[in-house]
């Protein structure tokens, strides 16, 4: 499991090696909602523009290098899956949803990365009213909130795209499906939403500023 969430500056360099413009790394339906242009009009419509980019790439608060990228549906975080595995040579994909959960709670089943009681100052949340507005930078709560195998950020900062089907469990490539999201982000008020084990979901095309995804190698 990577330590950080994907930042932009990685997806920088999938952008760079023409990540948008090859259809090789990309399933057939993440192909088709990047022709589609799916964006938000009081509701997600198709417009026919191409996306060619992170639907926040050119906006502050953001587009920070260290930042998690957001604004990412889950086609194109499978897509910068399929080609750092192609560029490294690993076998490289979103985490499933069991794998992203045991990271997280490690081997005591914590309800919390860090422990069994909620605490607002170790993560990226709103829960106290007062919380930052924005993603930061993946280091800030580094050695703050950590899970037990010290990976960071996984409550908080930004929900991340498991593989996994959320109605079925599958953890294929393939359709149109529901995906599951795990970890909780910036705006949300509800100490509930950071456990390790809630289980959030979204349809694959959607590309909000809540929403980004670490990668994992598989053997």
């Amino acid at each position: 499991m990577a330590k950080y969430p994907a930042t932009n500056a990685q997806f920088k360099l999938f952008m760079d090696a023409g990540g948008y413009a090859e259809k090789h790394w990309w399933t057939e339906d993440g192909w088709q909602a990047k022709l589609d242009g799916w964006v938000y009009d009081k509701g997600w419509k198709k417009t026919g523009k191409a996306w060619t980019q992170p639907r926040f790439w050119d906006d502050s608060p953001w587009n920070g290098a260290e930042q998690p990228i957001v604004g990412v549906s889950w086609y194109e975080a499978v897509a910068f899956c399929i080609w750092l595995s192609e560029t490294t040579g690993e076998n490289i994909m979103l985490p499933t949803e069991q794998g992203w959960q045991r990271v997280a709670q490690g081997d005591k089943g914590l309800i919390y990365p860090w422990g069994n009681d909620w605490n607002g100052n170790l993560c990226n949340n709103s829960v106290s009213g007062k919380g930052i507005g924005k993603i930061t930078s993946v280091r800030q709560f580094e050695g703050k909130g950590d899970s037990p195998f010290g990976v960071v950020d996984m409550a908080g900062n930004v929900w991340e795209w498991c593989l996994t089907t959320y109605e079925t469990g599958s953890d294929d490539l393939f359709g149109t499906g529901v995906r599951v999201l795990r970890g909780g982000s910036w705006n949300y008020i509800s100490s509930d939403y950071f456990r390790a084990a809630y289980r959030s979901w979204s349809t694959p095309h959607v590309r909000n500023s809540v929403r980004g995804f670490r990668f994992a190698r598989f053997s």
